[in-house]
């Protein structure tokens, strides 16, 4: 289908299979709304290509940034499992991915029949990913330390157009974050930074954006949280510090100032969520410090499909 026209009663059938998979995928943490839900769905950034299918008790969500960075988001309803539903919809999906030239497919599992689905379609386990939480009304925030000649700013919704190059600088900050071997995610630029910020608008999703900036304008590191009006969850989305400006605080600090705000502008937020690389030692323990706990860990898999080409290109 086609999500940016699709009717809200059949974008709503989204929202029933993560409401039908949530205990498994997502202990924890509030579900989101039907609201929620069918906007991002609908409103998902003009510069990322996306395709959405849906079944009768089960659903696939294709996201492409690039031949080698490109996401299937797969659930079936667990009452509707061991029917080749999900085979269905994943055979689609890398039908799709073949047209628009994705080279490797990638998504993640954490049950043991995710596991189990993976391998059966040829998936090949890469990196692990721990998700946590944090208890944002019970969480001890302090007031955030500062090396001399920074300052802490926080933008709501959009980036100011004379720092807008300084940020897109600032996010080769991720550039090193640990990834699998061979995924590369397209450079951000200001056109996809504008297509974000206008497709959280869309969403009625707030963008809170939290920077350390010294006196020249430089932006030194940099958090973002996300939340939708109304909603009892929010989400951290990257966290970066330029490698020349790390061991000196500057993540501590806007993640802190970051949540702060937070807790003082919507305190009917709950639950803060992050997720990290298993690997990512620093972050996890900076995140651990402050207070979120794990809840999920999550195991990223591929499926190369320069290789499965040349076999059957099916999953068994």
């Amino acid at each position: 289908m086609d999500a940016r026209s699709a009717s809200d009663d059949v974008l709503a059938g989204f929202h029933a299979l993560e409401l039908a998979c949530h205990e498994e995928l997502n202990p924890g943490h509030p579900p989101r709304t039907v609201e929620e839900v069918v906007a991002f769905h609908r409103h998902l950034p003009a510069t990322q290509t996306s395709c959405h299918w849906l079944a009768d008790g089960g659903m696939a969500v294709l996201y492409v940034h690039g031949p080698t960075a490109t996401f299937l988001e797969l659930r079936v309803d667990p009452g509707q499992r061991r029917r080749r539903l999900g085979t269905a919809l994943l055979e689609r999906a890398l039908a799709r991915c073949r047209e628009l030239g994705v080279e490797g497919l990638r998504g993640v599992h954490s049950t043991a029949a995710g596991a189990a689905f993976a391998a059966s379609a040829g998936a090949v386990d890469e990196q692990r990913i721990v998700r946590s939480h944090l208890d944002l009304r019970a969480a001890e925030l302090p007031e955030p330390n500062l090396p001399d000649g920074f300052r802490l700013v926080t933008w709501l919704g959009r980036v100011p157009e004379e720092d807008l190059d300084a940020y897109v600088t600032a996010r080769t900050a991720m550039d090193d974050a640990p990834a699998p071997e061979g995924m590369d995610f397209p450079a951000w630029t200001a056109e996809k930074i504008r297509a974000s910020e206008e497709s959280l608008a869309r969403r009625d999703r707030e963008m809170r954006l939290t920077v350390a900036m010294s006196g020249d304008g430089e932006i030194a590191s940099f958090t973002e949280l996300r939340v939708s009006r109304g909603s009892t969850l929010g989400f951290t989305d990257d966290t970066g510090t330029a490698a020349a400006q790390r061991g000196q605080g500057l993540a501590r600090a806007v993640k802190l100032e970051s949540l702060r705000r937070l807790r003082t502008d919507h305190p009917e937020v709950a639950v803060v969520t992050t997720s990290n690389a298993e690997e990512n030692g620093v972050m996890r323990h900076l995140n651990e410090s402050i207070g979120f706990r794990p809840s999920v860990v999550e195991t990223l898999s591929v499926i190369d499909l320069g290789r499965s080409a040349q076999t059957s290109g099916n999953p068994r």
